[in-house]
């Protein structure tokens, strides 16, 4: 089986890492030379102080994209309007799954012609070191839901039983993405606002008060969700990753545009929509967009 993964980041290299060890992996980037580089020496995984060499091939120009037999996407959402011409390239009979955090993509996936889009979000902690190696910081897992397409399609579904990576199968795509942008929008956010790893900010108490005047503030946008459950699920993220540093929080340091349009701008959105005011929401959101100001970042 050939698969494609599109995105060399750290969530692409994770995919295309751990699917290689029984499947051809071709990762395609942004740049040749990384692609060169991945040609050359594979990508390198460390995960609990061991290195493990993982071969895949790299294509820095979207050649044999059409070859595939599963395409994962896996580049940040404001990066996908950039692909729209490349991925309308690819037969709609190849299936694609798209990772990207926050909802506003979704628009795009109705737009394609496939037939099998598969939506995915990832809780597995992982750290691009350079252009072929990633820390797996933090073992976690990969909710996979049908954007598109039948139940049975799953079961071509390239999944793997590697037990620090698995994936689960949701009945529900909305509901799985809804539970996700709560996550993102509370971690990401504060993270990036006090400058921490994502345990503090249900560890200090004053990070923890401000915590759950964000949750308490978004959650009625989500009826669906169940309060204790979406509070714990949150929680316990930021225990299991109490040690990584959020990918908002590395975009700011690195002085990178964040994904906080597509997350927090998204909330807003849609409060906006509902008459749902959100000031704690916005002054949150404009602290971050701040931020990317002062570190370099323009529109």
């Amino acid at each position: 089986m050939k698969i494609g993964v599109i995105g060399g980041g750290a969530v692409g290299l994770l995919f295309g890492a751990y699917l290689s060890s029984d499947r051809d992996v071709t990762i395609f980037t942004k740049t040749n030379k990384q692609a060169i580089i991945l040609n050359n020496q594979g990508v390198t995984l460390i995960r609990e102080n061991t290195k493990i060499r993982c071969a895949i091939k790299g294509n820095g120009n979207y050649e044999n994209i059409t070859d595939q037999d599963f395409i994962v996407v896996s580049v940040k959402q404001y990066d996908l309007s950039s692909l729209e011409q490349v991925l309308h390239m690819i037969p709609k009979h190849i299936p694609l799954l798209f990772i990207q955090n926050g909802m506003g993509h979704l628009r795009l996936l109705d737009a394609l012609p496939h037939t099998s889009i598969y939506a995915g979000t990832v809780e597995h902690g992982v750290l691009r070191i350079d252009y072929g190696t990633i820390n797996h910081t933090g073992v976690g897992k990969t909710n996979i839901a049908a954007f598109r397409g039948l139940p049975h399609d799953f079961d071509n579904f390239p999944n793997t039983n590697n037990q620090y990576f698995p994936f689960q199968f949701q009945k529900n795509y909305k509901k799985m993405l809804h539970s996700k942008l709560i996550v993102n929008a509370l971690i990401n956010s504060l993270t990036a606002i006090f400058n921490v790893n994502n345990g503090k900010i249900i560890e200090n108490p004053y990070y923890y008060e401000l915590f759950l005047m964000l949750f308490n503030e978004i959650l009625p946008l989500f009826p669906e969700m169940n309060k204790e459950d979406s509070l714990q699920e949150v929680e316990s993220i930021c225990l299991k990753t109490k040690h990584n540093i959020s990918s908002t929080l590395k975009d700011l340091k690195e002085g990178r545009k964040t994904e906080i349009d597509a997350i927090l701008g998204y909330i807003i959105e849609q409060g906006n929509k509902k008459g749902h005011a959100l000031p704690f929401a916005n002054l949150v959101f404009n602290m971050i967009k701040g931020k990317e100001l002062e570190g370099g970042f323009r529109e």
